[in-house]
């Protein structure tokens, strides 16, 4: 899973990799993503990338099984849909 985002700053799309790369900051404008806490978001990114894979591919071995159920999609992505609507709220950009 290769997960994307977008700068608040410059408006530009990056792949999470690249965050790792650039230790915290956008590939393009070079702004910190979280000034205070960069090594601790890079980390969190980590997880959030691995977690991402490993969800992808339990899944699609669940699905390989042709199970005879159906899954919550609810009980899966309701509570990610939360965080990404928090993380999408954001603050607002001051300066």
């Amino acid at each position: 899973m290769k997960v994307k985002g977008t700068c608040r700053n410059c408006g530009r799309e990056f792949l999470v990799q690249q965050v790792f790369e650039s230790e915290g900051h956008c590939p393009w404008c070079g702004r910190a993503f979280q000034p205070h806490y960069t090594g601790v978001l890079v980390e969190a990114l980590e997880l959030v990338e691995g977690a991402g894979n490993t969800l992808e591919s339990a899944l699609e071995k669940v699905a390989g099984m042709h199970p005879n159920f159906v899954l919550d999609e609810d009980s899966i992505l309701a509570r990610v849909e939360g965080y990404l609507a928090e993380i999408r709220r954001g603050r607002p950009r001051t300066g």
